[in-house]
């Protein structure tokens, strides 16, 4: 635990980091300097090349988290996976563009009307694309190299600065608006440039023909694998980005961009579990290697209880600063204020169930996920098309939200009963009961007034947000709800205080 434990504390930090740049950019500084069309545009680009770049992967991440164990060799270069993985993934990426080149004309018909600049900009998706899943690629074979830490520094915060950066150059008028989204794609690239540096800098940059070597029994199971994991895979991305285009389709870029500003202050919320998730996997295919149950059942029980002692202190920071959050964005954007706590919501219930999905997707029950996320699809889109035609992006939003609790539970009980592992204690639901308390005493003390001047508003985020840090974080050490934080703590005193 000890490797998940710093190795996420690090990527935190690092994730965090962006975070803050991300928030002043893409939450406050965009909405203010682009009209809500063109952050839809943005939105929908992002969301859109996420699907492809899960489709161009065709399931190869996935199949190298659960097979990489039987590839490990250095001295035989890995026996040739990431050769494997990334011509796997070219064939794949080549099939996307045929599939847009030949969707633009329905693109045209379904869009024209409501999304002109969407159907102008349509082909960046190319080279976005392009840029986005390498990156996951590289990103994936140093994470199975133990090495998490700089792909979440890349991409959650040095694409965020070039983000800021790209944008910069727009508000002071050296560019426009399309040489900017030029500018724009340069902040996906070169991550990408840095992370294969990163893989090569640390002697794994292999892709010699002569190494390549596997079994027929793995390769059969690497490509049941891999397909399988490519529907799941697929699926879990539809999911998450569905909402948007569904938004975008009956209700046109403008909302598109709203809902996705208010999904980005949501996804502050899951950043520790993405670190986790990155950290967790490596491991728990190597403790099914060996079939070390008492080692899964450890990191899913402390993944449960940390996942929502963090998710909770967000979640409250979130909700309880909104009033002063929106006093900084264009009145349209007020329309996003319930979506961001629904999606907050559907995020925490993700985080309090850990690493279910991990565990899954890891054993030999793997095809259940598959089905899972399969049913997620039907149920997202189902709840899509119901809740969007009464409630717009708040209907969205709220069809997000019960679609994970129904999929998380479902994941946990399999697991529940297939492998006797159940996370969860009297803590968790301590820790539940001190976050409604904490948000319930933030919310008590006064709001600056409408008119106040904009300092009085940051001042009044820095001190209610460490007021939630200081009642919320205090209570979990005082209780020592969680061995793992209090030993961090612990460490952090003996290192910086008594020395």
């Amino acid at each position: 635990m000890g490797i998940i434990k710093r190795q996420t504390i690090q990527s935190s930090i690092y994730a965090y980091a962006g975070v803050v740049v991300g928030f002043l950019t893409q939450g406050i500084w965009f909405p203010n300097l682009f009209s809500e069309q063109q952050v839809g545009l943005l939105t929908l680009l992002i969301s859109l090349s996420l699907i492809l770049a899960q489709a161009s992967n065709v399931g190869i991440n996935g199949a190298g988290g659960r097979f990489f164990p039987y590839f490990r060799d250095a001295e035989r270069q890995h026996n040739g996976f990431l050769l494997i993985a990334s011509l796997a993934t070219f064939v794949g990426f080549c099939l996307c563009v045929l599939a847009l080149w030949l969707a633009r004309p329905w693109i045209i018909y379904l869009y024209q009307e409501q999304s002109a600049l969407f159907v102008e900009y349509y082909y960046l998706l190319i080279p976005l694309t392009f840029c986005t899943v390498y990156f996951t690629v590289f990103d994936n074979y140093s994470r199975l190299l133990y090495d998490p830490v700089t792909g979440t520094l890349l991409q959650q915060f040095v694409q965020r600065l070039l983000v800021m950066l790209a944008g910069g150059l727009y508000w002071l008028g050296w560019v426009t608006f399309p040489q900017f989204l030029g500018v724009w794609l340069l902040a996906f690239l070169l991550p990408l440039l840095f992370m294969i540096i990163s893989v090569a800098r640390d002697e794994a940059l292999f892709f010699s023909r002569s190494f390549v070597s596997v079994n027929p029994e793995l390769r059969r199971n690497l490509i049941r694998y891999a397909s399988l994991t490519f529907t799941s895979a697929l699926s879990s991305q539809v999911v998450i980005t569905i909402d948007k285009m569904m938004i975008n389709s009956k209700q046109g870029l403008g909302d598109t961009g709203i809902y996705g500003t208010a999904s980005y202050f949501a996804a502050v919320i899951a950043i520790p579990a993405t670190a986790l998730y990155k950290v967790s996997g490596t491991l728990i295919a190597e403790s099914w290697k060996v079939n070390d149950l008492e080692n899964i059942a450890s990191i899913y029980r402390k993944s449960c209880l940390n996942q929502l002692i963090a998710g909770c202190l967000v979640f409250v920071g979130v909700a309880a600063n909104l009033p002063n959050v929106f006093h900084f964005l264009p009145p349209s954007y007020s329309a996003g204020y319930y979506v961001i706590l629904w999606l907050g919501l559907g995020k925490l219930f993700d985080m309090a169930t850990g690493i279910n999905g991990t565990i899954l997707n890891t054993s030999r029950y793997y095809t259940y996920d598959s089905l899972f996320v399969v049913a997620l699809i039907f149920i997202t889109i189902g709840a899509n098309l119901y809740l969007i035609p009464r409630f717009g992006i708040n209907g969205a939003a709220m069809g997000a939200a019960f679609a994970i609790l129904l999929f998380n539970l479902a994941r946990t009980l399999f697991v529940g009963f297939a492998f006797k592992m159940q996370p969860f204690t009297w803590r968790n639901l301590v820790v539940i009961g001190l976050g409604l308390a904490v948000w319930w005493l933030s919310v008590q003390l006064p709001y600056p007034d409408a008119g106040s001047p904009n300092w009085r508003f940051a001042l009044d985020v820095c001190w209610r947000s460490a007021l939630i840090t200081g009642l919320f974080g205090g209570a979990v050490l005082a209780l020592k709800l969680s061995p793992d934080i209090n030993q961090m703590v612990d460490g952090l005193k003996k290192r910086f205080i008594n020395k």
